[in-house]
């Protein structure tokens, strides 16, 4: 019995002396990190993260290069954008624009008109009429035509400067520009290769300008990959001015390709009466202004009103437009809605 009484007592001072164990465990494991560590850990307040800070904008480099805008890269954002390329836009010798030019003698103080017939080359029997039209008259090849380079080549014989008259879209669906034309709905690549196209069809041409286009010179994008070519190339580019919109002006400018703009269409009424009145209305502009640039088309009327107003120039010599290049710029003249 004693015994047993012995074991009860035990067995209820058990838990007293676990938790004391436990304690004296505890305390000598403190004892033991406070002395290996030589000192009492230390309270870490928590700083606030600031975020890094935003990246400078990237800012332009001046230009260094003596030429300019004629390396000038396309637009990184933009549907028509090309692939970059390295150097210059290069080619041989003179560039297009002189290498082609025709002479021409002006007499002093004569102002200065620049007769451009579009849509050359897509009839035979059109074509040999304006080719016999005087040569100061600048003649504008579709590229499309047929036996292009042949006739080309006796237009350039007779003494006329010739100029490619490339397709570019209209703003209206229901004009057509032709195969191969320039659409701001193109990929890039196909821009490029249809430029490309156009611009191989013949040789011995100055310069370019836009059939139809109120929709596509409109475009900057599309406008930059068609000048980079004709930097590339040595080519100037006259405006046809088919919409107050055009961004060839911006475009030309960038890319270091010359400039001309058209001031009068002389037949989009194409009777012979309605094309001398514009006629007069260029000469009358000339006089003012020293310069100016019309357009017209292979028509009946228009030839047979050039050939009969020519001859009565007097204080007004007719040229070839590149003669136009190296003149001060005239005033822009107002935009026309008709696709030519």
């Amino acid at each position: 019995m004693p015994s047993n009484s012995r074991f009860k007592v035990s067995r209820s001072n058990l838990p007293l002396m676990l938790a004391g164990a436990v304690t004296i465990v505890s305390l000598v494991i403190v004892l033991v990190v406070m002395l290996g560590s030589g000192e009492p850990e230390k309270t870490v307040t928590p700083v606030a993260v600031r975020p890094p800070p935003a990246a400078a904008p990237d800012v332009e480099k001046p230009d260094t290069d003596p030429i300019g805008d004629l390396i000038a890269s396309l637009p990184e954002k933009g549907q028509h954008a090309a692939p970059p390329q390295e150097g210059l836009p290069v080619f041989e010798g003179e560039p297009a624009w002189k290498r082609y030019a025709t002479a021409t003698q002006i007499p002093e103080g004569n102002a200065m008109l620049a007769v451009v017939i579009d849509d050359v080359g897509l009839n035979n029997a059109r074509t040999d009429d304006v080719i016999s039209l005087p040569a100061s008259v600048t003649l504008s090849f579709m590229p499309y035509g047929e036996d292009l380079q042949a006739r080309v080549d006796k237009a350039r014989t007779l003494g006329h400067e010739v100029m490619l008259h490339l397709p570019m879209q209209p703003e209206s669906d229901k004009e057509d520009p032709g195969p191969k034309a320039l659409l701001t709905t193109l990929p890039p690549q196909e821009m490029q290769d249809r430029v490309v196209w156009n611009m191989d069809r013949f040789t011995g041409y100055v310069g370019f300008n836009n059939h139809m286009g109120s929709k596509f010179t409109a475009d900057q994008d599309g406008m930059g990959v068609v000048m980079r070519e004709a930097a590339k190339r040595g080519l100037m580019f006259l405006d046809s001015r088919t919409t107050p919109h055009s961004k060839g002006t911006a475009a030309a400018a960038r890319f270091g390709v010359p400039l001309l703009k058209r001031d009068i269409f002389i037949d989009n009424v194409a009777t012979e009466a309605a094309v001398r009145t514009q006629l007069d209305k260029a000469v009358e502009l000339a006089r003012k202004r020293g310069v100016a640039i019309v357009i017209g088309h292979p028509h009946k009327a228009t030839v047979a009103a050039l050939k009969a107003w020519i001859p009565t120039l007097q204080d007004v010599t007719l040229v070839p437009v590149t003669a136009l290049l190296n003149r001060p710029a005239p005033a822009p003249a107002v935009a026309q809605s008709k696709e030519n």
